[in-house]
């Protein structure tokens, strides 16, 4: 069974679609058997994971695991040239990665950090990811009765979509071990390049508030020094069309953002919460509470 992009866009009370069995295509859809998946099944050691069109590894940021401190993991996706996995908020399709630990007793996971990420797709469509090389960092944290450790038996099964212009779901298991060599320096670049591009707390200087009239939002932001330009990127799926420009304008004071609502928001929201982006490296988390005109 074949569907247009546009016969897949979510309906307005959709739970997030099940995708173990579904190839997405951006002009269509095929829904597959599980008997015609491919079962991809991790191996440790190198821990290079050989995905269709991306390599996924667990690397850490450090040799040791400290007394008291987390240890920093992280899900590293490389991408083939054109291919992009999902954001949080995947935008009108995709899913983004989802991973589930695999945790030696009193170790616990924290949640995973989501750097900025970039606008993907064109026309009627547009998605949320990440293109290329992405890292997507979580916090493991020991038990505190233990001393410093080498690093601890860890492993992650991880589910994820990577599109182009077909979209495949897939899996792998990983294990989480040293770099070649033994070279951690490598490793820890990306995690400090990665920290630059997780989004911010919005400066303490900003007033931030949105206006909903029948058709839009406008989000409205006092800032202390003046702004070229502004995107805003939805932290919750179906409130904003995603596909509509987003009307910039400076104001006296700050600047303003005109957003299109989208056609699956079916009742009044209180607070627009998403990352209002200036420019690589310069995402802000707002929360905008919401008063009607």
């Amino acid at each position: 069974m074949r569907l247009s992009k546009l016969e897949i866009r979510r309906p307005k009370a959709w739970a997030r679609v099940q995708v173990t069995m579904l190839l997405l295509r951006r002009r269509s859809i095929v829904l597959l058997t599980a008997g015609a998946m491919l079962a991809f099944v991790g191996r440790s050691n190198a821990q290079l994971q050989p995905q269709p069109h991306l390599k996924v590894e667990l690397i850490s940021e450090q040799p040791t695991s400290l007394l008291g401190q987390p240890l920093w993991v992280g899900l590293l996706f490389r991408l083939e040239p054109g291919w992009h996995i999902y954001w949080q908020n995947p935008g009108d399709s995709g899913e983004p990665p989802k991973v589930q630990w695999d945790l030696p007793a009193g170790f616990v996971a924290g949640s995973i950090r989501w750097p900025q990420p970039i606008r993907l797709g064109s026309g009627s469509v547009v998605d949320y990811g990440y293109e290329g090389q992405v890292l997507l960092m979580a916090p493991i944290q020991g038990s505190l009765s233990r001393n410093a450790t080498s690093l601890p038996s860890l492993s992650a099964d991880v589910k994820y979509i990577v599109c182009r212009d077909v979209c495949i779901p897939g899996k792998a298991h990983i294990t989480l071990s040293s770099p070649a060599g033994g070279d951690w320096v490598p490793w820890r670049a990306l995690f400090e390049q990665t920290r630059a591009q997780l989004p911010k707390p919005a400066p303490a200087s900003w007033k931030v508030a949105a206006v909903s009239d029948k058709q839009h939002f406008i989000l409205s932001v006092q800032a202390r020094s003046q702004v070229a330009g502004a995107s805003f990127f939805p932290l919750e799926p179906s409130q904003i069309d995603n596909s509509s420009p987003q009307d910039f304008a400076p104001t006296r004071n700050g600047f303003r953002l005109i957003l299109k609502k989208s056609d699956q928001l079916t009742k009044p929201i209180t607070d627009l919460r998403g990352l209002m982006v200036l420019g690589p490296g310069r995402a802000f988390e707002v929360s905008a509470p919401v008063v009607s005109r």
